[in-house]
């Protein structure tokens, strides 16, 4: 199902997503045009030299190889129901020793007096180090460390089983968070967390006996925005790695009251890849972080606008994020899905999204929808530009050639993943992390 994936992914459109798609079955023309064959050559050229370009330029090895070992270290978190636990009751212990010694009360008219607490606990999170070593079967062993730390075993295709870490380093920037004080027979009491508004995740991995920083990836989380950068600089082809060097900068931004503005820009090699922005707009504020861990997409809308090579435009939308990521979902994960179920997830996505295509020098777009296919007695997807001229829809197969074809797939699997495996799985990381910490009910604003 990979050439599946591959062709859903075309516009990165965040939340694990990075799909393309398309809009409803609408016959009017968008751009107010009727075709311009021109114009539809004109952007299809640039389509096919810009995938040459980026095919040329990047190598998608590293980047799924964050991938799968940020992804495995996911699932072994989602197996263990221990370390969570362990590590609340730490600081539920640092809170209690605390307790003897700095329980002090709230002042009169203060912003914890008027929470309704009436003791308060101050607790330093910079002083609380764990080292959480996993196994294949994701049972975990807390140790003592500086910072905090998850060794776990991934076991990556032409690499084996190899040992990786992921490092949580906070920066000199704090603030603080109220949480309960939950410790028992305490009413009314709350701790006062100092927590850090810059973090850097670090992951690295052991080969030929010699550590190997995979990837960087710096948060810094305020008030109403949290931003930072991931960065791999590797010269790994002495070690079975391929070398990259690349940045992508990040920004969400609470622009207004459940609305969340996204941008990115991504530089691979020296070469500007792609810049993204995008409105995300929630059908209720909440915490962005916890958002965005969990995918709690219910009801919202991505408006998009991306650029490739500074040439190339995607622009578009979805229009409900968990419709239509239960439609990709059934689509590349059931491999046994029927015909007629994988035609009715097609048409799925098609009615929740819309994305067209253009560059500079035209003034028309093309209107692209997904199409089904079945080809070597599998379901395939395949991308259409809808012709108005003739008032159907055709594959986007009949334009290239199958080398251009060739290099369209890899530009597309090359661009897409920076976001989604580097990015989006650094946040998800992030915030499980913040979720193991009794911090659900501070005021992050965010």
């Amino acid at each position: 199902m990979k050439k599946t994936s591959i062709w859903l992914i075309v516009a990165t459109l965040f939340c694990g997503l990075f799909t393309l798609t398309s809009c409803d079955e609408q016959l009017d023309n968008p751009t107010g045009d009727s075709d311009n064959i021109q114009d539809r050559e004109e952007i299809l050229s640039h389509i096919k030299s810009d995938a040459k370009v980026l095919a040329g330029n990047m190598n998608p090895e590293m980047l799924n190889l964050t991938n799968e070992i940020y992804s495995q270290l996911m699932t072994l978190m989602a197996k263990d129901r221990n370390y969570m636990r362990n590590m609340k009751q730490i600081l539920a212990m640092m809170a209690a020793n605390n307790a003897l010694t700095k329980i002090m009360p709230v002042t009169k008219g203060s912003e914890l007096a008027k929470m309704g607490y009436l003791m308060y606990i101050p607790v330093d999170i910079q002083t609380f180090g764990v080292q959480v070593v996993f196994d294949e079967n994701g049972n975990s062993q807390l140790f003592p460390c500086e910072g905090m730390e998850f060794i776990f075993p991934a076991t990556v295709k032409g690499l084996s089983t190899t040992l990786y870490k992921v490092a949580f380093k906070a920066g000199s920037k704090w603030k603080e968070s109220v949480a309960p004080a939950q410790l028992k027979n305490l009413k009314g009491v709350a701790c006062v967390y100092r927590v850090p508004e810059t973090i850097t995740i670090t992951l690295s991995g052991l080969f030929e006996n010699k550590v190997l920083t995979l990837s960087n990836t710096t948060f810094d989380i305020g008030e109403t925005q949290v931003s930072g950068r991931a960065s791999t600089s590797l010269k790994g082809t002495s070690y079975g790695l391929p070398d990259v060097e690349s940045t992508l900068d990040f920004k969400f931004n609470t622009a207004q009251e459940g609305k969340v503005q996204m941008d990115c820009s991504y530089v691979n090699n020296g070469l500007q890849i792609m810049t993204l922005g995008a409105m995300l707009t929630l059908p209720e504020t909440g915490n962005l972080i916890e958002r965005l861990s969990t995918n709690d997409f219910n009801g919202s809308r991505i408006d998009f606008d991306m650029q490739i090579l500074n040439d190339l435009k995607f622009y578009g939308s979805i229009r409900d994020v968990a419709q239509f990521s239960e439609a990709f979902m059934k689509m590349t994960q059931n491999k046994d899905i029927s015909s007629t179920d994988f035609s009715s997830q097609v048409d799925k996505l098609n009615q929740y999204s819309e994305i067209y295509a253009t560059c500079e020098n035209v003034t028309s777009s093309l209107y692209l929808q997904v199409m089904a296919k079945w080809v070597d007695n599998k379901n395939q997807i395949m991308p259409g530009i809808w012709s108005y001229e003739d008032l159907k829809l055709i594959p986007f197969d009949t334009y290239v050639e199958q080398p251009e074809m060739d290099n369209i797939n890899k530009a597309i699997e090359v661009v897409i993943p920076p976001m989604g495996s580097n990015t989006l799985l650094g946040v998800q990381v992030f915030s499980r992390i913040m979720q193991m910490l009794p911090l659900n009910s501070a005021e992050w604003k965010i």
